[in-house]
């Protein structure tokens, strides 16, 4: 940090410059007593004030922090010290943005600091904002052209914003500065080597980065790298015969590699997508095959395009190396495949076939030699996984209960079991089948999850705890909290779902905001790669953090999560507006405080202190999710996750059902019609359009605060987009699909009345009918169950629905 300290005398600026050492030593009590010296003898001075409230925010006083160094920055507005310490304060609470304003500030004052410029250029990557980016790394070169993360920083910024040609400017000038340095780390410049050759690439030159790769190749010690970049420019520039001999080169360093096939066939002008290639490409393949015999990739590879004789061929030599070798992914790998329904039913009879070849004479028909007997288990262990792929569950159980007989301690077949009872309906068996299989092998931290998923499935959370804590360590000292520490994002959704199954919705949220919490974590993570990966030079791993750092948000957990956050947030808004508030659940157990330095002797992750200083650690003790049962407004808190799911997610239709929930209990009907109309576009014959209409114009007609004219505009853009919507019509119009019936009885559920509840009931009870046909997923018969609840259902209408529904799903134990 720059030290501009005017008005004070020799004594106290010595002072003050301590105290900025101590702040960087991270001794935060020494550092206030020094800061606080300074304002017993000028209690006006502003630098001093807001170095006082730094010290402060970083020990847990936030508030009196940020007041100190709101109260400096009034005194001395132009301060740049003052303003770089606000911005330091405001990017260690993650407020980027507010950081940033902070930081133009401080440069208005001081507007050639590095260490301020260096720091904006890191806080506008995290934001995103690359044109800005190149103006401060311009700066930042200008100002210190010796120092090389500042190129590196300037030439990726470049790149962002597509100006390849500038990047490449950027690294040619950092070249030619550089060239009478022998003193740089040959690994770095290696990685900026290939790094230019990438960016060259980028520009369109191809011939270019061919010759550059040329001159290149003593200077880099990323060999693999090298040659992949050869072969793809190779073929780029449509050199095939040499780029076929650089894939050759490779295959034989990874002939595991799909990226080195098919760029193999392509150099022979082949594409495996295209049926015409088939031949021509099954020919290279063999070939490749007969010079790489080990290589399953190969072997496979002939499956994704290959039809008739030619695929049932090729299937046969992977079944028959998988079954002899006891591959238990075998059907994981060929699931895949199944998408084409010619090619399942013949994986089917292929292993059906092999089946019955061994159990007859104990060989395969092209063999001379007995197999082992563990082929006929691995056979019926494959065919119980194809049959349960198809429905067929009875058969599957009776397959894999043969396999079971044959090999009782093989681990995976309890995992398939299991699997197979959980299709059924049965989650109990499921989850006992899972826990035998787990004692065959303790050790197993795969089966050991799996396990725990299925307990949490079977909403036996204080078991699953337990299981899971098996593999915690044993010195953790708040072993709870470790599943925190080590983001077992799947535990913490799975145990949502639980704890929302039972209706604890305070525990639900708690579970779903620690999978949201940990995916900001990863988010915030990549901040100090802004600074470590310029240093190392490693600057193509850099840009694919970036790009993989923008999509974090989009992961499947994440997302469902945000949306399962979102429904509690809306029950417990229900359960309010109808005077029936949730209550929690008390707490049973309570955790012992511990100091920092006792934690971190013990390895806690979520420790940040002083040097040497002793605190009692911030153990989480809202373990009932009071804080967001509690919150002032539960439709607020649902519309923060709302608008993130509209921007990472909005091509996904049930982000805009959510919106449409939130947004009409609200009472903002325009954000309404935004969300109806958005989801007409996405799917203009999705089954909740009807109800959602409908709903909407229901709403406008029962508020009578709401202004007429707006009202009448509303009506009749409704009117004119979906004319007389009728939910009972669009059931009727759609009578074979479930989906449909499930979303208008919704519908007249969420509009209320004796009418509506007892039209909504009737669709329900009628769901397990043969009309419905494929529509009859054991998951819409299960939300169906769930609907059924709020309908006033007898005791007999409900045995009659779960009779109808054990017809569609005989095992099943869920209705």
């Amino acid at each position: 940090m720059s030290i501009t300290i005017s008005v004070l005398p020799h004594k106290e600026q010595a002072l003050f410059r301590s105290a900025l050492k101590l702040y960087e030593t991270r001794q935060y009590k020494k550092g206030l007593k020094t800061s606080e010296q300074i304002l017993k003898k000028f209690p006006s001075h502003g630098e001093s004030l807001a170095v006082k409230g730094m010290f402060l925010a970083h020990m847990d006083r936030k508030e009196e922090g940020y007041e100190n160094i709101k109260r400096g920055l009034e005194i001395n507005p132009k301060s740049s010290i003052s303003w770089h310490v606000y911005g330091l304060v405001c990017r260690n609470d993650q407020k980027f943005l507010e950081a940033i304003k902070c930081y133009e500030e401080a440069l208005k004052a001081d507007s050639d600091n590095v260490h301020i410029l260096r720091e904006l250029s890191q806080l506008q990557m995290q934001t995103r904002q690359y044109n800005k980016v190149v103006e401060t790394r311009e700066k930042l070169v200008k100002l210190n052209p010796t120092f090389p993360s500042f190129w590196m920083g300037l030439a990726v910024a470049h790149q962002l914003t597509d100006r390849y040609d500038l990047a490449l400017k950027v690294v040619n000038a950092y070249e030619d500065s550089t060239k009478q340095d022998n003193t740089f780390d040959p690994l770095q410049m290696s990685e900026l080597l290939l790094y230019k050759n990438w960016l060259i690439e980028l520009s369109g030159d191809y011939q270019g980065a061919i010759e550059n790769l040329k001159e290149i190749r003593s200077h880099v010690r990323d060999i693999t790298a090298w040659k992949e970049q050869k072969a793809k420019l190779l073929l780029k520039v449509n050199r095939k015969e040499a780029a076929a001999m650089a894939y050759q080169d490779l295959i034989e360093r990874n002939p595991e590699n799909n990226d080195y096939i098919v760029g193999y066939l392509a150099c022979n002008g082949l594409d495996m997508t295209r049926t015409e290639d088939q031949d021509a490409a099954l020919e290279v393949l063999e070939g490749l095959q007969h010079q790489f015999p080990s290589s399953n990739r190969l072997r496979s590879a002939p499956l994704i395009f290959c039809n008739g004789e030619n695929f049932i061929k090729a299937a046969e030599v992977v079944a028959k190396h998988a079954l002899r070798k006891g591959i238990p992914s075998l059907f994981s790998n060929m699931r895949s495949l199944y998408a084409d329904e010619a090619k399942g039913a013949a994986l089917g009879r292929l292993i059906e076939s092999c089946a019955t070849q061994i159990r007859d004479t104990k060989r395969f028909s092209d063999s001379t030699e007995d197999e082992s007997p563990l082929v006929l288990m691995w056979c019926d262990f494959y065919l119980a996984q194809h049959s349960d792929y198809y429905g067929d569950y009875e058969r599957a159980l009776s397959l894999i209960e043969d396999a079971i007989r044959a090999s009782p301690d093989t681990v995976e077949l309890y995992m398939v079991k299991a699997k197979i009872f959980k299709h059924t309906g049965d989650i109990r068996s499921a989850r006992d089948t899972m826990d035998f299989g787990r004692h065959k092998d303790l050790k197993d931290r795969y089966v050991n999850s799996k396990t725990v998923k299925y307990m949490l499935r079977n909403n036996e959370i204080d078991e699953a705890e337990k299981a899971f804590l098996v593999f915690v360590r044993d010195d953790a000292p708040h072993k709870l909290q470790e599943l925190c520490d080590i983001q077992a994002t799947w535990y913490m959704r799975e145990r949502g779902h639980a704890y929302r199954r039972l209706g604890d919705l305070g525990r639900a949220l708690k579970q779903f905001h620690q999978v949201t919490s940990s995916f900001d974590t990863y988010q915030l993570d990549q901040f100090d790669f802004h600074s470590y990966s310029l240093r190392k030079a490693t600057l193509r791993t850099y840009v694919d953090i970036l790009k993989w750092e923008d999509t974090v948000y989009t992961h499947p957990c994440y997302v469902d999560s945000v949306k399962a956050a979102v429904g509690c947030y809306i029950e417990l808004f229900d359960l309010k507006q109808a005077g029936n508030p949730f209550q929690l659940v008390p707490v049973t157990t309570d955790s012992k405080p511990l100091t920092r330095n006792t934690a971190a002797q013990h390895g806690h992750q979520n420790i940040s202190a002083g040097v040497g200083e002793t605190k009692v650690v911030e153990v989480d003790k809202d373990l009932t999710g009071a804080t967001y049962v509690n919150a002032d407004d539960h439709m607020v808190e649902a519309l923060k996750l709302i608008e993130r799911l509209e921007s990472e997610v909005g091509d996904q239709p049930e982000t805009h059902i959510l919106a449409f929930e939130v947004h009409l209990r609200m009472k903002k009907y325009f954000l309404v019609l935004k969300a109806i109309n958005t989801l007409r576009g996405i799917n203009a014959e999705h089954p909740a359009l009807p109800s959602m209409v409908v709903r909407l114009g229901y709403a406008l007609d029962a508020d009578e605060s709401f202004a007429a004219p707006m009202k009448a505009a509303l009506k009749g853009q409704l009117s004119k987009s979906f004319g007389d919507t009728s939910i009972e019509q669009s059931i009727e119009t759609h009578g074979d699909s479930l989906a449909f019936a499930i979303e208008g009885s919704k519908g007249l559920l969420a509009l209320g009345g004796d009418t509506n509840v007892a039209k909504a009931k009737a669709f329900l009870l009628a769901a397990p009918l043969e009309r419905y046909g494929t529509t009859r997923t054991l998951l819409n018969l299960q939300e169906v169950n769930q609907l059924l609840a709020k309908c006033n259902i007898s005791d007999s209408e409900r045995a009659e629905f779960a009779a109808s529904a054990k017809q569609v799903f005989p095992l099943a134990t869920c209705f």
